[in-house]
């Protein structure tokens, strides 16, 4: 496999997958599919528009594993471990209230907190790993209390993304290794242990993700150190005053 994808190009095919996944959530399911008068579309249309917001959802499961890797490359060359992980956390604060807003319509939520933070908690969990010299125990403790904090706490992602992390992080050199055990946790965290498990259009478009790592070249390529921070929140921020100019739209076109 040719090494042709630098670590920015990485970034900004992941962004793209993102947004192509918030699209169809935030603009096509919240804005239209959920105020839409029934009248509005026939049933062919409508299914059309709910299979456009699935493809959206399918493509989108390409981004996650893209971060988790990007974050794994960064604490390994990052100048201040302090710093990655202070500018994490603030804008993982900072997103919260878009996110909540582009999800639920509401400013606070608890039904689901932004990736920063998982990422941010990825970070953490690497820290301690690395902190202990990667030492078994310590290592699979880490990762199951990590794993556990996403979960209680509806981290977007869960324990899928703490696993992926750590798998990345801890098999670094070892692509085989790397690979299978990335596949491995694709399959356990989609729960479900069947033949057609293993044929699930979201699983195998998560691990195509796997594809595009695995041409990554290690060079940084262009500097964009805080645009995935400023990216993040600013498409949500958009494509929530999209998704509510929509929904007055369609409340006015039922009146």
């Amino acid at each position: 496999m040719k090494k042709c994808i630098s670590g920015s190009t990485l970034k900004i095919l992941a962004m793209i997958f993102m947004v192509i996944d918030h699209f169809g959530q935030v603009v096509l399911k919240n804005g239209i599919i959920l105020n839409a008068p029934y009248s509005m579309f026939t049933d062919e249309q409508f299914d059309i528009l709910m299979s456009t917001v699935n493809g959206c959802h399918i493509l989108g499961r390409i981004s996650f594993p893209i971060f988790c890797f990007l974050l794994a490359e960064g604490f390994f060359h990052t100048h201040s471990l302090k710093k990655y992980i202070l500018s994490l956390g603030i804008f993982a604060l900072i997103s919260e209230p878009i996110y909540d807003l582009a999800n639920t319509g509401n400013l606070f939520s608890l039904e689901q907190q932004n990736v920063l933070f998982t990422l941010s908690l990825g970070l953490s969990v690497l820290t301690t790993i690395n902190k202990f010299n990667k030492n078994v125990v310590i290592s699979c403790a880490t990762i199951v209390i990590g794993a556990y904090i996403s979960y209680i706490c509806n981290l977007d992602g869960w324990y899928y993304g703490i696993a992926l992390i750590s798998v990345f992080y801890l098999f670094h050199d070892m692509p085989v290794l790397k690979y299978t055990a990335s596949i491995l946790v694709m399959y356990i965290c989609g729960l479900n242990f069947t033949i057609s498990g293993l044929v699930d259009i979201y699983f195998l478009t998560a691990v195509l993700s796997l594809l595009f790592i695995s041409m990554y070249n290690g060079k940084r390529g262009i500097k964009m150190k805080y645009f995935f921070y400023i990216f993040y929140p600013g498409h949500l921020c958009i494509f929530y005053f999209v998704s509510l100019t929509l929904t007055k739209i369609l409340q006015y076109w039922q009146i």
